[in-house]
């Protein structure tokens, strides 16, 4: 909650009395401190007044990311569809429940058939899986890309993948790579980037927050701010599942989930 502003049009946004979500960006301060001063423009979240501060708790990366990874697609002209690996993800999740609202599919890339089956519990209806022949899949895959128009893919995992889905994107299609789950990206042929005019690039989400200037960038994260917040109640295309644990059990807690699926639900600590 904000309980004092250095005043002026910056911090029309928060006044004294606004629930707010923040990120550290300079390193100096952190979230465990029980006051921090933070920037009026980049570095503060007004919430949402009809949805319980702690369950805004994991308000910033995987929402913002989702928004910005859609408005990056729609920007290259990717308007109808994108393909998206490692899409079991709560981005994965998120992008699924998001995308019908802007009138886009969602091409998902998964390994397991169990992945497949969340995805299809939240309705999500083009979805690949890469645990059979590679013959196979790639074929349904670069079906889906032409069917549905897509011109880009958002990639988590890396390594052979970002080759793979080079390959099955069309003439000047770009593939984005924002994660490195199987380590260094390869796999790819010269000939996608040389003569087909196919490119890899970058999705960054500071990047995306920050392109275009100060300007733009109010503009972007107010629009983006919209989105998110409409989202992050119970039932929300952005809502998360949460863990409480206290600090003293906090460690327990995050080993037990480091050994088991930990998709689907966030490990929040409390101080109360």
């Amino acid at each position: 909650v904000v309980v004092a502003t250095g005043g002026g049009l910056t911090t029309y946004r928060c006044p004294v009395g606004t629930k707010v979500g923040f990120v550290c960006g300079g390193g100096k301060q952190g979230s465990y401190s029980q006051y921090v001063t933070m920037n009026a423009i980049t570095e503060i979240f007004p919430m949402p007044d009809d949805v319980p501060i702690e369950d805004c708790a994991s308000f910033m990366v995987n929402p913002y990311t989702a928004v910005g990874i859609l408005d990056t697609a729609q920007q290259a002209g990717s308007t109808k569809a994108i393909v998206h690996t490692a899409a079991a993800s709560q981005v994965g999740q998120m992008l699924n429940k998001l995308a019908p609202m802007q009138d886009m599919e969602i091409i998902n890339v998964v390994r397991r058939e169990e992945q497949k089956k969340l995805l299809e519990e939240l309705g999500a209806k083009h979805i690949v899986v890469t645990s059979g022949e590679e013959e196979v899949w790639k074929k349904e895959l670069k079906d889906l890309v032409k069917e549905l128009g897509a011109t880009c893919a958002f990639d988590a995992v890396a390594g052979d993948m970002t080759g793979h889905l080079l390959d099955v994107m069309p003439i000047k299609g770009s593939v984005y790579l924002y994660g490195g789950l199987a380590g260094k990206a390869g796999n790819i042929n010269p000939s996608d980037l040389i003569y087909r005019k196919k490119q890899l690039k970058s999705f960054y989400l500071t990047s995306w927050i920050k392109s275009g200037g100060s300007y733009q960038m109010v503009k972007r994260m107010m629009s983006a701010g919209n989105h998110v917040n409409s989202g992050l109640g119970q039932g929300g295309w952005c809502c998360s599942q949460f863990e409480d644990v206290s600090m003293e059990k906090a460690h327990q807690s995050i080993v037990q989930a480091l050994d088991s699926s930990i998709t689907g639900k966030k490990l929040r600590i409390r101080f109360d």
